[in-house]
C-alpha cells in the first residue's frame, strides 16, 4: 500500500512538471506574440522537439520549468528585434525564472510589475531600453535579488526608492543613466554585499558619504558624470577589493588624492579627471601592482607624475592634461612593454622626452603640447611602429626632423618648437 501511495505521488509530480513545462511553453509563445514574432525567435515554436527547454535563449531547471531568459541584444545587422511593450502578464507567470536579461533592446512604456510575481527572480537587467515612469517601489520587495540592471532607460526624475533598502543580497546595482536626483542614496550603504555600484550620469549632489568606503567588498565604484562636491572624506576605510574607480567629471569634488589610493593592490582603473582635485599625486599610486589606467586631466594638481608609474604594472594609459605638474616625463612608463597612450597637454613638464617611452613597442598616442620639454626627441620615437598620433606643441624641442618618419602617422603636430634644419 505505501509502495502504491508512494508511485501515485512520483506520477504526480511528474505530470505536474510536464504540465508546468507545457504552460511556460504556452507563456513564452505569447512573449513572442507580444513582441510581434520577431525572427531573432523563430525557434520558439509548439511544434518544435522539446520545448521550450531547447528553444533559443531558454533554459530551464531539472523539472523543466523555465528558469533562465538571456534575450540581450536581441537584434541582428543593426536592427532591433525586441521592440514593442513589456510582455507583462506572459512573463509575469513564469514563476520559476530566476534569470531575466533583455539588455540593449528598444522595449518600451512603464515598468513591468507583474515582475513581482517571480519571486525567485535573482538577476534582472532592463539596461538601454525605454522604460519609462518612476524607478518602481515595490522592486524592494524582490529581497533575493542579486542583480539589478535599470541602467539608460528614460525613468521620470526622481530619488532611488527608500524600499531598496531591502535588497540586502544585491551584489550589483547599474543604475546609470536613469535620471536620479538628489543626494547619494543612502539605502544604498546597507547593501553589505556590494560588489558593483554604478550610478553615473544622474544629477546626484551632495558629497560623497564616508560610508561607501566602509562597503568592505566593493570592487566597482562609478560615481561619474554627477553633481557631487567637496572633498573625499574617510572613516574606517575597509573597501580594500576596489578594482575600479570613476569619479570623474563631477567637476566639484576637491581636495587631494587620497594616500589610502596608493594601497590598493587590486586597483586596475583610477578615474578622477574634471574635478576640482589638487595637491601632489601621492608616490604610492605609481607603485600599485595592478594600475592600467590612470586619469588625472582637467583638476589642479601640483608636483609630478609618479616616478615609478609604469615599473610595477601592466600600464596602458596616463591622462593627465591641464594641470600644474612639473618635474619630468616618468622614465618608466612602458617598463612592462605594455603602454599605449600618454596625453599631458598644458602642464609645465620639463626635461627631456624619456628613451623609454620611445622605445615602446605598442605606443600609439603621444600628446605633449604646451609643456617646457627641451633637448632632441628620440630618434626612435619618430619610427616608432604602432604610432599614429604625435603632438609636441610649444615645447623648446631641439635638434632638425629625421629623413622617415613611422608609416602609421596619422597626425603631427611640432609647431611653436626650436626644430632646425630642412
Amino acid at each position: 500500500m505505501l509502495l502504491a501511495l508512494r508511485l501515485c505521488s512520483l506520477v504526480c509530480r511528474v505530470a505536474e512538471a510536464q504540465s508546468q513545462s507545457v504552460d511556460d511553453a504556452q507563456l513564452l509563445l505569447r512573449v513572442k506574440s507580444v513582441w510581434g514574432d520577431p525572427p531573432v525567435l523563430r525557434t520558439w515554436n509548439a511544434s518544435s522537439p522539446g520545448t521550450p527547454c531547447t528553444w533559443k535563449f531558454v533554459r530551464c531547471d531539472k523539472a523543466g520549468r523555465v528558469t533562465n531568459l538571456t534575450l540581450a541584444s536581441a537584434s541582428r545587422g543593426g536592427s532591433i528585434y525586441l521592440a514593442g511593450p513589456f510582455p507583462e502578464a506572459a512573463i509575469g507567470g513564469l514563476t520559476a525564472l530566476t534569470y531575466l536579461d533583455v539588455s540593449n533592446n528598444s522595449i518600451s512604456g512603464a515598468f513591468p510589475t507583474t515582475l513581482y510575481r517571480c519571486v525567485s527572480l535573482r538577476y534582472l537587467d532592463l539596461f538601454q531600453n525605454n522604460f519609462t515612469d518612476t524607478i518602481p517601489v515595490s522592486l524592494g520587495a524582490q529581497t533575493r535579488l542579486r542583480t539589478l540592471g535599470l541602467a539608460e532607460n528614460t525613468f521620470l526624475a526622481g530619488e532611488l526608492p527608500a524600499s531598496f533598502k531591502n535588497l540586502t543580497n544585491l551584489v550589483s546595482l547599474w543604475a546609470l543613466q536613469c535620471n536620479l536626483v538628489g543626494d547619494f542614496p543612502s539605502h544604498v550603504l546597507e547593501m553589505k554585499q556590494l560588489e558593483v555600484l554604478k550610478v553615473s550620469n544622474n544629477m546626484l549632489n551632495g558629497s560623497i558619504p564616508v560610508a561607501v568606503w566602509r562597503l568592505s567588498k566593493l570592487q566597482g565604484l562609478y560615481l561619474n558624470g554627477n553633481n557631487f562636491t567637496g572633498d573625499m572624506v574617510f572613516n574606517d576605510f575597509s573597501a580594500m577589493s576596489l578594482m575600479y574607480i570613476d569619479l570623474s567629471e563631477n567637476y566639484k569634488l576637491t581636495g587631494a588624492i587620497p594616500e589610502v589610493f596608493g594601497t590598493l593592490k587590486n586597483l586596475t582603473l583610477l578615474f578622477l579627471s574634471s574635478n576640482n582635485f589638487s595637491g601632489e599625486i601621492p608616490v604610492s599610486i605609481g607603485q600599485l601592482p595592478s594600475l592600467l589606467v590612470l586619469m588625472l586631466a582637467n583638476n589642479r594638481f601640483t608636483g609630478t607624475l609618479p616616478p615609478d608609474l609604469g615599473k610595477h604594472s601592466g600600464l596602458h594609459y596616463v591622462e593627465a592634461d591641464y594641470n600644474k605638474l612639473t618635474g619630468t616625463i616618468p622614465e618608466g612608463l612602458c617598463a612592462r612593454g605594455q603602454f599605449r597612450y600618454l596625453t599631458a597637454n598644458g602642464n609645465q613638464l620639463n626635461g627631456s622626452i624619456p628613451a623609454g617611452l620611445a622605445n615602446c613597442p605598442i605606443v600609439r598616442y603621444v600628446a605633449l603640447d604646451d609643456n617646457n620639454l627641451s633637448g632632441d626627441v628620440p630618434e626612435d620615437l619618430w619610427m616608432a611602429p604602432q604610432l599614429y598620433y604625435l603632438s609636441l606643441q610649444s615645447n623648446q624641442l631641439t635638434g632638425s626632423l629625421p629623413a622617415m618618419m613611422s608609416s602609421n602617422l596619422v597626425t603631427l603636430r611640432l609647431g611653436n618648437n626650436q626644430f632646425s634644419g630642412s
